[in-house]
């Protein structure tokens, strides 16, 4: 049977750990928090049982001085019957004294496993009070160190994703930069000089068919235009030879 609840010990503990580890893994922060949180609780816990041990210490050690006192009270009472009895001449007085000393006697007697008892229960209650206020500060310190590993831990994780981000927007920042560089970007260069290579020669051939079709600085030269004239058949006829013959044209 041992066994078996041992294994299962075992199983459940693995479990806990792996759904710890999951949710540190998911929520680092959230985790980190709760752990903080449950030592704060902790030391809280143990912060009281230490108070408490206090007060039990104190209320010990008053009792305790308290029955001490009253032990030593009566020890020296007991010494003082004893002197009297030394110094007394009085047989009656003597006996009688004697009679009271020994009644104190077996009081002391009696009280004396009481006083150590009551000695004993201050020492452990006093020692109870030392050990949980030791593990208290030890607690107090151990929150504390956790505090500013989880502060470290948080500035380091916040560097890192601040890093990660700047290396990020670097990334996409030489990406750009290359994609100037790349064959899209000159195709898109050649189809543009393609386009402009084509519009600027086809603005010089209608730039040449007008020339061609309107010789501006021919038409100037009055020879040169009198010969046109001639070869489109504009001459006007001059004799009335020329004048006939041009009416029977039509």
């Amino acid at each position: 049977m041992g066994f078996f609840s041992n294994y299962g010990k075992v199983t459940v503990d693995k479990i806990k750990n792996s759904v710890i580890e999951g949710l540190v893994s998911f929520d680092p922060e959230g985790a980190t928090e709760a752990e903080i949180k449950e030592m704060d609780q902790k030391l809280e816990e143990v912060s009281v049982q230490a108070a408490k041990a206090r007060q039990t210490m104190l209320k010990e050690k008053e009792e305790t001085g308290k029955v001490v006192a009253l032990y030593n009270q009566r020890v020296e009472a007991a010494e003082i019957l004893n002197k009297k009895i030394a110094a007394e001449i009085d047989p009656a007085k003597k006996a009688s004294i004697e009679k009271s000393l020994a009644s104190l006697i077996e009081m002391i007697e009696k009280m004396s496993p009481d006083v150590d008892k009551e000695k004993q229960e201050a020492a452990e209650a006093e020692e109870m009070f030392k050990y949980l206020e030791q593990i208290t500060q030890e607690a107090a310190k151990k929150l504390k160190e956790a505090k500013d590993q989880y502060s470290h831990a948080m500035r380091e994780m916040q560097k890192a994703k601040l890093q990660e981000e700047m290396a990020r927007e670097k990334e996409v920042a030489a990406k750009t930069v290359a994609g100037l560089g790349t064959d899209n970007f000159n195709t898109a260069l050649n189809a543009m000089k393609h386009i402009t290579d084509n519009a600027q020669a086809k603005a010089d051939a209608a730039k040449t068919r007008s020339d061609l079709l309107r010789p501006a600085s021919l038409e100037d030269d009055e020879h040169v235009a009198a010969a046109l004239a001639e070869a489109k058949g504009e001459v006007q006829p001059t004799s009335l030879a020329d004048r006939l013959s041009a009416l029977k044209k039509k």
